[in-house]
């Protein structure tokens, strides 16, 4: 078979097999069976779910090519041309939920690891098919490599699509849980209580306002903050809600800490409360347990730092030659990724992966089949840079 038809049969099964977050088991002894086709040294899935493997070499430094297995849910299946898990081929692209983030990017490392497991290298290359980066990204692999599932990597490659041009960083992410506690009165009589949920229209307000002066790196553009979801409580009722809890997405930027996020939208409710517009309310970062599908859970605070690797850096290990060669440039991604653990546990990070990003989390999702077969002989050439300039 050639690698050609390799890649598109191998891509149509992954799209056929459906892993959201935390349902990715499927999906994962799938690629652990093509892993264990292709002849790799070792493969494993640990007691998270994670698949992980290794292509031995005779040096001490390790390479580490990450992705992850899980998707968003299709959404609103009308939206669809093609029903979004039965891959469709089209005009070149292929069509599916999860084709281009990041289905597409794993058959094409896969494929390229194919040809790489049968030579010679110095360097070890590590790979890391992760789960649950779409809810906490970072965690699945910070796991890998705290528990001694992977020796630390001296080099971490993530896998998301880059369009074949170079990742070099995102903003960081955090989700902040507000809570604002009013006052209950029947719904007929208002003005004997204090809403919450009318509070928390005018906190929502003044969060938007407060966005306008948020910092901004001149590489990784700027902080933002936006309200995500809110629920309150008693609800539907003649009577007015007195708890309210909003959830905040916040991006952030190099150097923007923990008490940072967290301190301007406490004293805003400091000057509510003052003001009689709320009785009590606190801004904390969110803390949620995740359930792996093996049963193993992950205890997360919801805080993922930005990253930025130095140009300079890349062009020392030989990445100035392959772009140039392909008419690509360095980017910054606009999501977030799982370099939010590698890059900042001093591990060198950079992203490259066939497929538009932009179409990640959309209906109609695809990647261009032609952009998949460049990525397997990219992915051979970048891992030829690494060995000779980093060896």
């Amino acid at each position: 078979m050639t690698y050609e038809k390799f890649i598109q049969n191998f891509l149509i099964e992954l799209i056929e097999t459906p892993s959201l977050s935390g349902e990715e088991g499927e999906i994962a002894g799938k690629i652990k069976d093509k892993l264990v086709e292709i002849g790799v040294d070792k493969v494993m899935i640990d007691k998270y779910g994670n698949v992980i493997a290794m292509i031995r070499g005779k040096g001490e430094i390790n390479v580490l090519l990450e992705g992850h297995m899980d998707h968003v849910p299709p959404g609103n299946i009308e939206a669809w041309k093609y029903p979004p898990y039965k891959a469709k081929i089209v005009n070149g692209y292929v069509y599916g939920r999860g084709a281009v983030d990041m289905k597409g990017p794993i058959a094409s490392l896969i494929t390229s690891i194919q040809e790489i497991s049968k030579s010679e290298r110095e360097i070890n290359i590590q790979l890391a098919f992760v789960v649950h980066e779409e809810t906490v990204e970072g965690e699945a692999i910070k796991r890998v490599i705290e528990e001694g599932i992977l020796d630390k990597p001296n080099l971490a490659i993530i896998i998301e699509p880059t369009n074949l041009n170079v990742a070099i960083g995102h903003r960081g992410r955090s989700l902040l849980k507000v809570r604002l506690r009013g006052k209950t009165a029947h719904a007929s009589m208002p003005k004997l209580g204090i809403n919450a949920l009318e509070a928390s229209a005018k906190y929502i307000v003044k969060v938007i306002q407060l966005s306008e002066i948020l910092p901004s790196h001149d590489i990784l553009g700027k902080s933002t903050i936006t309200p995500i979801k809110i629920r309150c409580e008693p609800e539907g009722l003649p009577q007015l809600p007195d708890d309210v809890e909003i959830l905040f997405d916040r991006r952030i930027i190099l150097n923007e800490g923990k008490e940072e996020i967290v301190k301007p939208l406490q004293e805003i409710i400091e000057k509510m409360i003052e003001e009689g517009e709320v009785i009590d309310g606190y801004v904390e970062i969110l803390k949620e347990e995740v359930k792996c599908w093996t049963g193993a859970t992950m205890n997360v605070e919801d805080f993922f730092p930005a990253w930025l690797t130095p140009i300079e850096y890349l062009e020392r290990i030989g990445l100035n030659e392959i772009i140039s060669g392909i008419g690509g440039r360095y980017i910054t991604w606009d999501f977030s990724t799982d370099g939010v653990y590698t890059a900042n546990t001093n591990i060198k990070t950079f992203g490259f992966g066939p497929g538009d990003w932009k179409l990640a989390h959309q209906p109609n999702e695809r990647i261009s089949l032609i952009s998949m077969k460049m990525a397997v002989e990219i992915y051979k050439l970048i891992l030829e840079k690494i060995e000779r300039n980093l060896v």
